[in-house]
């Protein structure tokens, strides 16, 4: 099993721009271009930050890397970039999952490309904590355990227990109406992972769910981003 290089990221506050976050891009990094020309991102003094699943299903899934280097993006871990992490391609796992999941993008590149980008997942966080004018915002992949408070939460993560990171990267509990109860001691918690009915952003108290299927490209899919503003509105 590789070993994060850190658990959790923590961004102090923006003061010369502005900072938005994106649902899961699944490869539409050509859809996402263009959505940051519409809200006039300036790479300058913005910053962007991603709820993970950055890869497999969308077309454009080998341009990750080139993403991932930019000073200006920051990314969660997301369960799509664990299974590269964890399955070997070569494997009957791991041609089930990228035959399955979108991943035929992956066997397709050469052993130092994977070498490569393997090494940024490796250093991509479980959470990231951001700092705001309006609050702190939490952001993590999928979902964070009943009852648990947001620093509890991290410090299960910094632990390495096994059941709170698997509910980060997989859980799906908050939004199938399982939980109701907020996340305290933070203000806003930002996830993806899973789809959202029609395709709409979703709450469950303070928990927002992004996840807007972009990769489906039919006519109620989209990929959303939303600039930390609209949170405290």
């Amino acid at each position: 099993m590789y070993q994060n290089l850190t658990s959790i990221k923590r961004f102090s506050l923006n003061p010369h721009g502005r900072d938005f976050i994106v649902g899961d891009i699944h490869g539409c990094f050509d859809e996402l271009n263009s959505t940051l020309d519409k809200h006039r991102f300036n790479p300058k003094t913005d910053r962007l930050f991603a709820v993970g699943d950055l890869i497999d299903r969308g077309p454009g899934s080998h341009k990750v890397l080139s993403w991932l280097q930019q000073p200006w993006f920051h990314s969660c871990l997301g369960n799509h970039e664990e299974m590269i992490l964890t399955t070997a391609a070569d494997s009957d796992a791991g041609q089930g999952w990228y035959l399955n999941y979108g991943g035929e993008w992956w066997l397709e590149q050469t052993a130092d490309a994977r070498s490569e980008i393997s090494a940024a997942f490796v250093e991509l966080p479980l959470a990231i904590e951001l700092e705001t004018r309006h609050g702190k915002i939490g952001i993590v992949h999928a979902d964070i355990p009943k009852g648990m408070s947001w620093p509890g939460f991290l410090r299960m993560l910094e632990l390495g227990d096994s059941d709170t990171r698997k509910t980060a990267l997989w859980g799906r509990s908050r939004i199938k109406r399982l939980i109701s109860s907020p996340v305290k001691q933070i203000d806003r918690v930002v996830c993806g992972h899973t789809l959202t009915a029609n395709r709409k952003i979703t709450t469950k108290a303070n928990v927002w769910f992004i996840e807007t299927g972009a990769y489906l490209q039919d006519e109620a899919s989209h990929l959303t981003v939303i600039n930390t503003e609209q949170l405290f509105k």
